[in-house]
């Protein structure tokens, strides 16, 4: 039976690794400079290393406690913001609104008829 992969990301270091999803493993570690690798999830599509802004506005994801898992079998992992101006709407969205940030960074459109009045 073929073991499922999952991506591991290094934010200092600025790259992905794929590897076997082992969940006895342990802590992972970088190859380049031995810190602790975040499991991202199997539907991550890494930015290239030069993208600053990309790998600026994944760490604000992943701090936040977002994960790029697959939705379904052929599915991917939804609606995530890629740049830090789709982030800073979903803040201002979740500040005004009180919804958790982990949840509105998912929202593709954010609702803000809601918060008006």
């Amino acid at each position: 039976m073929a073991h499922t992969k999952t991506s591991f990301v290094c934010l200092p270091c600025r790259a992905s690794y794929k590897q076997a999803h082992d969940a006895f493993a342990g802590e992972r570690r970088c190859p380049r400079c031995a810190g602790g690798l975040i499991a991202v999830g199997s539907a991550f599509a890494v930015p290239r290393r030069r993208d600053l802004a990309g790998w600026r506005t994944l760490t604000l994801l992943l701090n936040a406690g977002i994960r790029f898992h697959k939705t379904s079998c052929c599915g991917g992992a939804g609606y995530r913001p890629r740049t830090r101006h789709e982030v800073r709407e979903r803040k201002l969205y979740a500040r005004r609104s009180g919804e958790p940030l982990e949840r509105a960074l998912l929202h593709r459109d954010i609702p803000w008829e809601r918060t008006a009045g």
